[in-house]
């Protein structure tokens, strides 16, 4: 199995984990929704951007990290030490207004697609 399809196994077995619990809170949004978030002038719409974005990528980073250690899968995001919270929202941002971004998709897809064009370790 090559590196990116043991990359994906890992995603798809992470969203299987949690997708239950997401559709059972109904809380779940997809990319559009994000936008909007991120896009408010609204604080409090602020602060939803931001930890939606930060706690996808620390959920991606830290599977990456199992699987590194478990499996030797070698990571496919490499985030700089320094790269912070308001960093991210501009690189998800960014993807966001792409003209071939689906933002009909989940937001932690949108994410993740936006993390690993900026970020990728190759």
């Amino acid at each position: 199995m090559t590196r990116t399809a043991k990359l994906i196994t890992l995603v798809m077995m992470v969203f299987a984990a949690i997708l239950p619990v997401q559709a059972a809170k109904a809380d779940f949004i997809n990319g559009d929704n994000l936008r909007l978030y991120c896009a408010s002038q609204n604080p409090s719409d602020e602060a939803i951007c931001i930890v939606y974005i930060t706690g996808a990528v620390d959920a991606f980073t830290t599977a990456e990290l199992i699987a590194e250690k478990t499996s030797g899968v070698a990571p496919t995001i490499c985030l700089p030490e320094d790269t912070g919270p308001d960093a991210l929202k501009i690189v998800v941002q960014r993807w966001m207004e792409r003209p071939e971004a689906n933002l009909d998709f989940a937001a932690t897809l949108v994410i993740l697609g936006a993390v690993q064009d900026a970020y990728s370790c190759s």
